[in-house]
């Protein structure tokens, strides 16, 4: 996959932020705390050894939209975690909290889950790009992104409403109550 390839994904899950924030009437903006938590993710991932390959870097800024100020850098490693794989790990983005409440509104109207499937689906592709720039598979960084993906299903697990998500039965298309001729369940 090439940098414009990536750049166009990743422009149109932040149209779909920009959608749920005017729809859901949010009074901030979602749209560029998403490019910077996916640039963020991206430094995690190329992060090595207290240091980050300039080219790569730029690689991440061009494909986020999202400037990474050089003269901040302590401020925007503290913001972003990424300098500490514990700290990074210790909970998932933003993004991926607010995806996995929206499949809970979803699965409450009694709608097909999308949401949580987006992000990851751009959060993989970041990282397999990432981990497989040069031409091989960094293990390293495959390692890094293997635990990442871990730690937001993890909290998807947790945290869904749907019980098929939530047993971990989920393969593919969760069965929607409504969608079988049965009532969804009621909003609390």
């Amino acid at each position: 996959m090439d940098i414009q390839e990536l750049k166009t994904t990743i422009d149109g899950f932040c149209r779909a932020m920009k959608l749920i924030e005017e729809k859901s009437n949010a009074e901030t903006d979602l749209v560029e705390p998403a490019r910077a938590e996916i640039a963020f993710f991206g430094m995690y991932i190329i992060f090595d050894e207290g240091s980050f390959d300039e080219e790569e870097l730029s690689l991440v800024e061009e494909a986020t939209g999202f400037k990474i100020n050089r003269n901040h850098w302590n401020e925007i490693m503290e913001l972003g975690r990424v300098d500490s794989e514990e700290k990074y790990l210790s909970q998932p983005p933003n993004t991926f909290i607010l995806m996995v409440d929206v499949d809970n509104m979803l699965y409450e109207a009694g709608e097909e889950l999308s949401a949580y499937n987006a992000a990851n689906e751009v959060y993989k592709l970041v990282g397999d790009v990432l981990t497989n720039k040069k031409g091989f598979t960094d293990e390293k960084r495959q390692a890094k992104l293997d635990r990442f993906i871990k730690m937001i299903e993890d909290y998807r697990r947790e945290n869904s409403k749907a019980p098929e998500i939530k047993n971990g039965n989920a393969e593919g298309k969760i069965v929607i109550p409504s969608k079988k001729g049965v009532q969804a369940p009621k909003k609390s």
